[in-house]
Parts: structure tokens; sequence; C-alpha cells
């Protein structure tokens, strides 16, 4: 993946989208120990006692009803704020009128929760865009394509960037390209590849052709520069040598088959800031001192990624500190 040294990302076999795998499992799991979910239920406040321990949390139903649930302990899990462009720019004003890879749910709701009870708040400033998402659909087409071998061309039909630089660096680079678009170029053999690429075919995103000159002219770019530029990233590939752009991991010529072109442009897609916790992920005020019974995991929470996140490493933040969460909350509890 972008930004990594060495090969250290698992996926579903075959290839598959890893977040509705990791879904299901915690569904079974949730259905076998008869977990109590609430759908359609906002949670409004946190409660806390006179000492200032948390004590339960005000709710909504989904007829609009109040009412609470009393509890020692709250953990936190709802997400970042890269759909909320308000909070988005209130941190990060060049930001403004970019798009999200994000569901609308990713409003930063838990974050104000926990604010409102003093929680204190890092890295808010830290914003990551991700930069292979389809202009006006806000569909991101996964690092694991680019991780895969495809590249990256301009309107001018030319490379311009390692495609596995960190994913601020290439958004950068895109940014800085002709209307800010670039075209993900490959070919059959990654198609076949990699599972994931099926989803962006059956969404009608992909343009394809038999050639490369075919392709250039359905995108309306000079043919003979794009075969130029493809023909001469196949002897990078063969040489295991990328002279133009000293990108390290060249998996696949590009030359197999039918070839395809998505055009992609930078989206917000990650908000590294949020709650302050600690290693224990109990969260802390701005005394730096932890609130009784109140605990976050995952991207409601900052400081775990610092200024720029690596693929791969959000899943690793929810499972490793949902789970220490989960644990420590019912040790509090007892």
């Amino acid at each position: 993946m972008a930004g990594a040294t060495n090969y250290r990302t698992h996926r579903p076999t075959g290839g598959a989208a890893v977040g509705a795998h990791l879904v299901d499992t915690l569904k079974v799991a949730a259905e076998k120990e008869k977990v109590d979910l609430r759908l359609w239920n906002e949670v409004k406040e946190i409660v806390l006692d006179k000492e200032g321990n948390v004590s339960g949390v005000k709710v909504t139903n989904k007829e609009g009803k109040e009412y609470t649930i009393n509890t020692k302990a709250v953990i936190i899990a709802a997400g970042g704020f890269s759909a909320n462009q308000e909070m988005v720019v209130s941190y990060k004003e060049d930001l403004k009128g970019f798009a999200t890879t994000n569901h609308n749910g990713a409003t930063g709701d838990g974050i104000v929760l926990g604010k409102g009870i003093g929680a204190d708040l890092v890295d808010m400033e830290e914003i990551q865009t991700h930069p292979t998402v389809v202009p006006e659909k806000a569909v991101m087409v996964t690092e694991a394509v680019r991780g895969n071998g495809a590249i990256l061309i301009n309107k001018d039909a030319k490379r311009f960037t390692n495609e596995l630089f960190t994913r601020d660096v290439v958004s950068k680079a895109i940014l800085e390209q002709k209307d800010g678009i670039a075209y993900l170029f490959f070919d059959e053999g990654l198609r076949k590849s990699l599972k994931a690429t099926e989803e962006y075919f059956n969404m009608g995103l992909v343009t394809e052709a038999d050639s490369v000159e075919e392709l250039a002219e359905k995108l309306s770019i000079d043919k003979n520069t794009m075969v130029e530029t493809i023909n001469k990233y196949n002897k990078a590939a063969l040489d295991k040598k990328d002279s133009e752009f000293n990108r390290e991991d060249l998996p696949r010529q590009l030359n197999e088959g039918k070839v395809y072109a998505i055009p992609v442009t930078p989206a917000v897609h990650h908000t590294m800031g949020g709650l302050k916790i600690n290693i224990n992920a109990e969260v802390l005020n701005k005394d730096a001192k932890v609130i009784p019974g109140l605990f976050a995991a995952g991207e409601v929470t900052g400081g775990v990624h610092g200024g720029n996140r690596l693929g791969g490493n959000a899943l690793a933040d929810i499972v490793t500190f949902g789970r220490t969460a989960g644990k420590n909350a019912a040790a509090f509890i007892k």
C-alpha cells in the first residue's frame, strides 16, 4: 500500500472489500450474544453524576421520544467527521468544496458529545484526502488498484508522480494537473488480480477499450503520447526500475488484454483528529485526567495516526482500540 516499504496489508481472499466482511463477522457475534442493538436511536447527551463520573446517556428513539439509559460506562465509536463539510472547513479551510469518500453519517457527532462533557481534542486539523475518488460520484477507488500495479496519467497522457507515495503527496500531485483530474490506467491482468475492481465496472465508472490508442481517443487525449507513456512504464516494470519516478514496487506490466481508465480526483477521506485517549482507550479531559467511565475507539479519537494515516491502519486502529475499550469498560463496570 502507498507509503509502506513492505507488504504489510491483509485482504479477504480474492481481494473483496474488507469492511463488509468485518461487519458480517461482528453482526453474527452480536446476534449470538443477544446484544441489544437500538437502530435509529440517537444519543443526545452523555450524563455525568455529581462526582463527574459517567452515569448514562440521553437518547431519542425513532419516534422522537426522549429517554435515558443508565450505565456506568460509555464507549464512543461514532467515527470521524469527513462528511461534515462545515466542521472540516473550520479546521482546514483549503478543503472547502471537497467531496468525501465517507458515508453521510460521518458528521463528528461523537466528538461533539465528548467535547460537551469536557473531553480534550487532539490533531483536529489533520485531515487526510484520498487521491483516487471519482469526480462528482464520491466513489473511492481502493488504493489496492495502484498497489497491484495501476498507474496515474494526466490529461496530457503522461505519468506525473510515483503512484505509491503517501496519500497527501499523490493528492497534491493530482490537484496540480489540468482540471485537478487524473486517470487511473490498468489492464485486464490487473482486473483479474483484484476482485474489488468489479465494483467499478458494475457502477459504470470505467472507460474500456481494446487498445491504448482506442482508449486515448475515448478519453480525448493524445494517443501517441499515451502509447509512449504506457510503453515506457511497461519497460520499467520489465526492468524492475522506474527511472522516471522511482516507484520501487512494479508488480506487473500493463499489456494484457483490454485496457481501462477511471477518472479520479482527491476527496476528504479520513480525519486523524478527535477525542484524546490514553493507551487504555479512556477519554481524557483538558487537564489530562480520565473522565471516569468514558471510553472511545476508532476514527472518533485523535492522536493515533499523527499527521497522515497509512492505508490499512484504520482497521488496525478500530480493532485494537475497540477491543481495548470493550475489555476496559467491562472491567470498569465490575
